[in-house]
């Protein structure tokens, strides 16, 4: 019986290292794919980062031209209104000589019809 015994004992122990080997094979790829997700998600935090850093340069460089923008329009509204008021003794006047021709085009028409 303590045959029996010790082969039973040696085989527990051949199964036990077994069961340890593949144990320690698995932790090693559990520690090998935990690296790995741990890279991928480093990496994906810095493209993250990088992302948000170029969506606010964009938005800052579209906020810059738009204000700029805003303020080369209002130039133009007051240069517009300098000209209006500037230009008013010319309307006037472009009005008064419409008015000449058009009287004397009807003197014209009057002196040959007659």
């Amino acid at each position: 019986m303590e045959v029996k015994s010790v082969e039973e004992y040696m085989e527990r122990i051949r199964v036990l290292d077994a069961l340890e080997q593949q144990a320690m094979g698995l932790s090693r790829m559990l520690t090998t794919y935990t690296d790995r997700l741990q890279e991928r998600l480093e990496q994906r935090i810095e493209i993250e980062e990088g992302t948000e850093a170029i969506v606010l340069a964009s938005i800052k460089n579209l906020e810059a031209a738009v204000t700029s923008s805003v303020q080369q329009k209002q130039q133009l509204i007051v240069k517009c209104r300098q000209l209006d008021t500037e230009m008013e003794g010319v309307q006037v006047i472009s009005k008064k000589l419409q008015e000449i021709k058009q009287l004397l085009d009807v003197m014209e028409y009057s002196i040959r019809k007659n």
